[in-house]
């Protein structure tokens, strides 16, 4: 992994922060997307105090805007000829239906639309690679998960944790559209479930979602990365492409992840809300 580029999302806490700092001690040349560019420097100082030499770049991005994702793709494509490793890592759950700027639903958007918009943006780089990876960071919840076509962006309905569930679903039918796309060009994708992880999950909300981080049986963002950096790191003989990962090993997910008719269908209505929306 040394000198290659890593482009993480959501680094300046939690399980992204533990993956960066993991990513650095291989020797990578880290780019953090950031939504905070005071946290993303704090961050970038404390991965500097334990890896002197580390190789550290921050790129303004927030989820919740289409636009200040478009100017970190910009950025990014500026900076970098080849992309190695991209690491989709953030998200969040919302108990209550919040629309972004680009109307469209927070969780639908940061979870799912944004990361679908950075990767397909960045793919003609990360093509490019030798070894070419895109990770995204699904969850157990993907089990609860519905698609909804009529109801994607929570038109009709908002019910928060099969919201979230559907999002993380999303994550992993994405996963596979990749490796179904562009597997013989030599990319290879992974979904992962970090585990239930004490980060700052659940704290943008009130009444018990609020507490989340002090159940007792959740584990540390160190724990929680472990599966992440398993599959940025490991040789690609050891893994298998479009899969999903737990506990660094594969895992089996949902029936409806397997759909190749539900697959195929949300990556064109992502590209068709992103037509909509003037991205594409």
């Amino acid at each position: 992994m040394k000198d290659k580029i890593v482009v993480i999302t959501g680094a300046t806490s939690g399980i992204g922060k533990s993956t960066a700092v993991k990513m650095a001690s291989f020797g990578s040349y880290l780019v953090l997307i950031v939504r905070d560019l005071d946290k993303g420097q704090s961050v970038k100082a404390e991965i500097l105090k334990g890896y002197p030499e580390a190789r550290i770049d921050l790129v303004e991005g927030d989820l919740a805007s289409l636009f200040s994702v478009k100017k970190a793709i910009e950025q990014i494509k500026s900076l970098f000829p080849v992309i190695d490793i991209l690491i989709n890592n953030a998200g969040g759950v919302f108990e209550k239906k919040i629309l972004t700027a680009d109307g469209l639903e927070m969780g639908f958007q940061v979870n799912h639309l944004s990361h679908f918009y950075l990767t397909y943006e960045l793919l003609p780089y990360i093509l490019k690679s030798e070894d070419a990876r895109v990770i995204n960071l699904s969850s157990e919840a993907h089990r609860m998960g519905k698609i909804d076509f009529d109801n994607l962006n929570t038109e009709k309905k908002f019910s928060t944790w099969p919201q979230y569930g559907a999002t993380k679903l999303m994550n992993l039918l994405f996963t596979k559209a990749l490796a179904v796309k562009y597997a013989t060009q030599g990319l290879v994708s992974f979904a992962v479930h970090p585990g239930v992880v004490r980060t700052g999950f659940g704290s943008n909300n009130s009444g018990l979602l609020k507490f989340f981080n002090k159940l007792p049986f959740i584990i540390s963002p160190d724990e929680g990365s472990k599966t992440t950096v398993y599959c940025a790191t490991q040789s690609l003989v050891k893994l298998r492409n479009g899969e999903y990962y737990k506990k660094s090993k594969k895992s089996s997910s949902s029936a409806v992840s397997h759909d190749p008719h539900v697959r195929d269908k949300l990556w064109e209505v992502s590209l068709q809300i992103l037509q909509e929306k003037g991205f594409l």
